[in-house]
């Protein structure tokens, strides 16, 4: 692993279990196992990093998301297993760092967070779309409200609960969220296919 990406890897692990705030840049070039001046040669400042690695875990996490994607056996299970894993992402979250990376660098929080939400919702809808065609959802649904219904759900559980976030593991806020969420607009035919496969679990 090259020294840039070994430190964005190290930042972002700190980020995640600590926010940004508390983290400095002796506790990153410490963490890294490498000297202050090389942090410095690849990062003028702890903003330029939280860009640069935030751009980076989300290049990483889109890469999961194709994998996931390429290996499902339909788009309920792509849906499914793309909001498992993002649920994954946001219980070990620090419950401040999206507030205060937009509240202390509002340029990375739009540039980085607000751009990687739009993806989401782009691909959530194209989703939707998707199995509407296959007969999954059902056809009296407003793509569009859904979309930012479930947006919301998601975002406002994490962002304004943290004592419900962190009371229940990852699994259970997936299971009473996003499966729930999906029964309620899936047709027979997607209801056979959860309770197939998640229904048990």
């Amino acid at each position: 692993m090259e020294v840039r990406e070994h430190i964005m890897e190290t930042a972002i692990t700190l980020f995640y279990s600590r926010g940004c705030k508390g983290v400095t840049m002796d506790d990153i070039a410490s963490a890294a196992g490498i000297s202050k001046r090389t942090l410095y040669e690849q990062f003028a400042d702890k903003e330029a990093l939280l860009e640069a690695g935030f751009a980076w875990w989300n290049q990483k996490s889109q890469q999961a998301m194709e994998a996931i994607t390429q290996k499902a056996e339909n788009i309920l299970d792509v849906l499914l297993q793309i909001h498992y894993f993002q649920s994954e992402q946001m219980v070990k979250m620090s419950m401040d760092l999206i507030s205060e990376i937009k509240r202390y660098y509002p340029q990375v929080f739009k540039s980085t967070i607000l751009a990687t939400r739009e993806e989401h919702r782009k691909r959530t809808k194209a989703f939707l779309l998707r199995g509407l065609k296959e007969g999954i959802f059902r056809r009296d649904i407003n793509v569009d409200l859904i979309n930012d219904l479930f947006e919301q759900m998601f975002y406002f559980i994490h962002d304004n609960n943290k004592a419900l976030v962190q009371q229940y593991s990852y699994e259970e806020f997936f299971r009473s969220t996003t499966l729930c969420f999906i029964r309620g607009i899936a047709t027979e035919k997607g209801l056979d296919y959860i309770e197939q496969h998640y229904g048990k679990k």
